[in-house]
């Protein structure tokens, strides 16, 4: 079987014109645009809009990238938008925020909301044989991924593939955080997702990634990459292996695996471009909570006392109510103007954690965890 490609490009700065030639590079030893989108009908480019912040934090595709993907997009497709569905706020406002808004006005393209969408069937789901689309993700002629590679408090790890749930409209996502709780679910069901979306081509913005506490409140960790493929199982293989970490560990990367969906293992990419052994990643931070997922399977009280749970720092807090609004099971009430989880009833999504504007929630390991965490730690001598 011929194996994946996926190009490999050095992009050490958000400098412009680094990155349109870096961007202009990963689609040439793709063949080109030409190769990869459609000439006719309209092409949605999708970047990571997760919530309204400052580009250099690193939450959101950075502008650059999302410009200079455009313009190699413009070189072959008659029509162009970029949209998203946010997590928090709505697509404008954090386009705006982000620089993104500037970049596609510079570019000559509109930015266009995930307010609307549809039922779309997908009869070969292995989980979910129904998503709840935006309409301009159904109605492209062609869907281009533009993400951001971040940690993921619940699924361990963001990039190509995870950043097809923005293309379910803002609240609708909780539906399916309630539906597939478990981590293994949920990494199934973004199999199927990637099924009903399948986007012709994904670039990985990881010029400048996140690691630690994602992915909103961890830390922009320069990366120096621009990777790309028609596969975005390939990019997000190829990336986490560059950052030292084995993709299985990633639940809907796992599944991959095991479905043969896409190239995971690394005998079945052809990296081009930049050698692999050329990046020089070390100590990238993976979020502490899947340490001990082997011990996830006997559920219930090992489960909790193993997982991370979300609390409230008090310190913090401002009473905003955008965890509340975000809570999918609704578990999170207001008092005295503080947030109030009920854990108990918590599910362990971590959307209060992801949305908080203010960083608010802290994820802090499960009892066990701890132990086990000491006894690892003292095995290995640290």
């Amino acid at each position: 079987m011929a194996r994946v490609p996926v190009a490999l490009v050095r992009c050490e700065s958000y400098d412009p014109e680094v990155v349109h030639t870096a961007v202009e590079r990963a689609f040439d030893l793709l063949g080109g645009a030409e190769s990869l989108l459609p000439r006719k009908g309209t092409c949605l480019v999708k970047p990571n809009l997760l919530s309204p912040s400052r580009p250099e934090l690193a939450i959101t595709t950075n502008p650059e990238v999302v410009k200079a993907v455009v313009t190699e997009v413009q070189k072959v497709v008659e029509s162009v938008v970029v949209g998203d569905g946010p997590g928090r706020g709505d697509t404008l406002g954090a386009a705006e925020a982000s620089g993104v808004a500037s970049a596609c006005r510079d570019a000559g393209v509109s930015v266009i909301p995930f307010d609307e969408g549809t039922e779309f069937r997908l009869p070969e789901g292995r989980l979910c044989k129904e998503f709840f689309l935006a309409l301009p993700v159904v109605q492209a002629a062609a869907v281009v991924s533009v993400a951001k590679m971040k940690t993921h408090g619940f699924m361990g790890y963001t990039g190509a593939v995870k950043n097809l749930f923005g293309c379910i409209p803002g609240t609708r996502k909780a539906k399916y955080h309630l539906r597939y709780q478990e981590k293994d679910e949920f990494g199934l069901m973004l199999l199927d997702l990637l099924a009903a979306v399948r986007p012709a081509v994904s670039v990985l913005d990881a010029v400048v990634a996140m690691d630690g506490d994602g992915p909103s409140h961890g830390r922009p960790r320069p990366f120096g990459a621009i990777l790309a493929s028609a596969d975005p199982v390939a990019v997000d293989s190829v990336a986490l292996r560059l950052a030292g970490v084995d993709p299985r560990v990633v639940p809907y990367l796992k599944a991959a695996g095991d479905y043969g969906v896409g190239a995971v293992d690394s005998g079945d990419v052809e990296v081009l471009g930049d050698p692999p052994e050329s990046f020089n990643i070390k100590d990238f931070r993976m979020p502490g909570g899947d340490r001990h997922r082997s011990l996830l399977r006997f559920g219930g009280a090992v489960k909790k006392s193993i997982t991370a749970r979300p609390v409230v720092n008090f310190s913090k807090c401002t009473g905003c109510a955008v965890c509340q609004r975000s809570c999918p099971p609704q578990v999170i009430s207001m008092s005295q103007k503080k947030a109030v989880i009920d854990d108990s009833r918590c599910i362990r999504c971590y959307c209060c954690h992801e949305m908080c504007p203010s960083g608010a929630i802290d994820l802090r390991m499960g009892p066990v965890a701890r132990v086990l965490d000491r006894f690892i730690d003292s095995l290995s001598g640290k």
